[in-house]
């Protein structure tokens, strides 16, 4: 590569990085620790649930500099996506880039109070549909080559054409992982109509069984294994088919998404094998 290709590449950077920074903030939290966030259109800030997991209100420094207070609209720990509403200015729709490929190139975008934040990044890893910890459904497993800085952590991932692959967040062993632009577009929709991601809710308090299975130890009047024929005393074992080997199986797959679905268990009762339809509810908010 040539020095003159070096310097196209790096004003293409540039101008990339300043074009997206226009919808880039800082955030900060009760703490004082500071993250990044970015307009997902007017009105609305998406930036990352954990870090400011607690707070109610924060500072948010917008593109101009101008420092103003955001109140949290709305959470969902499973995808690790926090909304925010302020006022912001008018901003469209952001246009998603498609998923990427390993080998491709990406710009994180961040912001501090002083200063923007840019950082090159090769996406190493692509792949499918998972499960986080907390029980979301995170539409690909996405990594990028680059350790996060803490002030960039929710800040936008761009493609080179500057659409929207989606927040950087710290994962497992140091990684960075990408939430998807489609992963956050869900989030966004149902925190900004409820304020919360309703997850799903049988009603069943289940102990864990030595032979694996998890067994019903109480049943909630009225809920969703009440009326799905459940009993205090039954042993689940399958989950449409599946097998149950722990109380955390049954809770992962009452994530976002599953209420008003009808999941088929499989119950030991008695020594007798049968098996349940029952229609997953949602779980009160306390």
């Amino acid at each position: 590569m040539s020095v003159a290709d070096l310097a196209a590449l790096s004003d293409a950077l540039a101008t990339l990085t300043a074009d997206v920074a226009r919808r880039v903030v800082a955030v900060r939290d009760g703490d004082g620790r500071t993250l990044s966030g970015f307009v997902w259109r007017t009105g609305l800030v998406v930036t990352a649930h954990e870090v400011l997991e607690g707070d109610e209100e924060v500072d948010v420094v917008l593109p101009d500099g101008t420092g103003v207070l955001a109140r949290i609209a709305g959470r969902d720990p499973t995808t690790d996506v926090a909304l925010l509403r302020l006022e912001t200015g008018a901003f469209s729709d952001w246009m998603a880039a498609p998923l990427p490929v390993p080998g491709s190139l990406s710009v994180l975008v961040g912001r501090t109070e002083a200063s923007v934040l840019s950082s090159l990044a090769v996406v190493s890893e692509v792949g499918p549909a998972w499960r986080s910890m907390r029980g979301g459904e995170i539409d690909a497993l996405v990594t990028l080559g680059l350790r996060l800085p803490s002030r960039a952590e929710g800040g936008p991932v761009v493609a080179p054409d500057g659409g929207l692959l989606g927040m950087a967040v710290s994962g497992p062993r140091r990684r960075t992982l990408l939430i998807p632009a489609s992963t956050i577009g869900r989030a966004v929709t149902t925190l900004a109509e409820k304020g919360y991601v309703p997850r799903g809710w049988l009603g069943l308090s289940l102990h864990p069984v030595g032979q694996g299975g998890a067994i019903v130890i109480g049943l909630e009047p009225d809920s969703p294994a009440a009326e799905g024929g459940f009993l205090v005393g039954d042993i689940v074992t399958t989950w449409e088919g599946n097998t149950v080997r722990s109380v955390a199986d049954v809770a992962l797959r009452l994530g976002a998404g599953t209420v008003g679905t009808t999941a088929r268990l499989g119950v030991l009762r008695g020594g007798n094998a049968l098996e349940l339809d029952v229609t997953i509810g949602e779980r009160p908010r306390r």
